[in-house]
């Protein structure tokens, strides 16, 4: 039981479509696995000015197999918002907003988020009050910890073993070279991807997994630990700085 009450195993940080595709994924497919999603906006959630229709090839079935509701046709002018509402509809009941995650914690087997909560101030807008210890919450344990928030993710720079990155925060290391415009031009289908494929992992894992102990990527495939977990990701990113630098070096010499 984690300090609200709640059975918990996943903790999503990042209510982006990466982390919802996930939540679904998990809910459509397991009772036992529990998750709680975090994220640092408040509802009701604010969209990209301009959000047009976006192409989002991948949504089209994930909306059929999940039977996601949209007010509009798969693919027949679907907005961000529309994306994002149809994918978070079903899995609202496991969100906290307006928080930020602070910190990262491992224990033994288990990892506890340290969050500040944001204040709603009297002329709607939101800060975090950094200085409040009330407004300090530690929610744990969880057995595993996704990072789906983005470029600036706290579990990536955190990169502990037992958390998984996928969307923009696994991307952003991924085909570097290219600067991110693959990313760009189809982060949305790359995150929706993301979460449809660490979800069916996490399943398979499930069952093979000590139930007393955080989930270990050793049960996923090679590429698939290379791809999702969050410390193989950090040592890849290092070894690039270093052979850069190694070529730099003997440039110079």
């Amino acid at each position: 039981k984690n300090e609200d009450g709640l059975s918990t195993s996943i903790a999503i940080i990042g209510a982006s479509y990466a982390g919802l595709t996930l939540a679904n994924t998990l809910q459509q497919n397991s009772l036992s696995i529990k998750f709680t999603i975090f994220d640092s906006k408040t509802l009701p959630f604010t969209y990209v000015a301009g959000g047009d229709a976006f192409n989002v090839p991948s949504y089209s079935s994930l909306a059929t197999k999940f039977s996601l509701k949209t007010s509009r046709q798969a693919n027949n002018g679907l907005t961000r918002k529309d994306v994002t509402e149809s994918l978070l509809d079903p899995v609202s009941q496991h969100l906290i907003v307006g928080t930020r995650i602070e910190k990262i914690e491992q224990r033994n087997n288990s990892f506890y988020l340290h969050t500040r909560q944001k204040l709603q101030s009297s002329d709607g807008a939101s800060s975090t009050a950094a200085a409040s210890s009330n407004n300090h919450r530690v929610h744990g344990p969880y057995r595993c910890v996704v990072g789906a928030d983005g470029v600036r993710s706290k579990c990536r720079t955190s990169a502990l073993n037992g958390t998984f990155l996928i969307g923009d925060a696994r991307w952003v290391n991924d085909r570097w070279y290219d600067l991110g415009l693959r990313r760009i031009e189809r982060g949305a289908d790359i995150a929706i991807l993301d979460g449809l494929e660490l979800g069916e992992l996490l399943l398979r894992a499930e069952g093979t997994e000590n139930k007393d102990c955080h989930y270990s990527s050793q049960s996923f495939p090679l590429a698939a630990r290379t791809k999702f977990c969050a410390r193989q990701i950090q040592i890849a990113r290092m070894k690039r700085i270093v052979s850069v630098l190694m070529v730099l070096v003997a440039m110079m010499v």
